[in-house]
């Protein structure tokens, strides 16, 4: 059974370049050997995240990022149960969007899923909207 988490947060306000770098490195390393896909998306001072993928695996990695010191003010948007996953053919997986020009290409491809019907594809949208016009 298949499980998608959608979180936002506050980023840690001394997290350098070289340790986020790390973070997306390691994120997509260990994501990749887990057979977990999603997105991590940087904007100012907010990251948003959806990861999906097996539950077990999806329910485990969720603890370790509510415990990771990188960020705080978790808000968890979505977890819940889905039959097929969103972001298997997104790049390689897993995919760091850290400009305004991906981030509209992320709404183009959720905006294509919302067309074929995706799960989650609606609530995806609106967040991504949102951080489009956030100040």
């Amino acid at each position: 059974m298949l499980k998608s988490i959608c979180y936002k947060s506050q980023v840690k306000p001394t997290l350098s370049i070289l340790e986020f770098e790390s973070l997306f490195n390691q994120t997509q390393t260990s994501n990749d050997k887990s057979n977990i896909t999603g997105v991590l998306v940087k904007s100012k001072d907010i990251f948003f995240q959806i990861i999906e993928g097996d539950v077990a695996t999806i329910d485990s990695l969720f603890e370790k990022i509510k415990k990771d010191n990188r960020h705080s003010d978790i808000i968890e948007l979505l977890n819940k149960p889905i039959s097929q996953l969103s972001f298997k053919a997104f790049d390689t997986g897993y995919t760091l969007i850290d400009d305004i020009d991906e981030l509209y290409g992320l709404q183009i491809y959720i905006t294509d899923l919302q067309n074929n019907h995706f799960e989650n594809s609606t609530l995806f949208l609106k967040i991504i909207e949102d951080l489009l016009t956030t100040d």
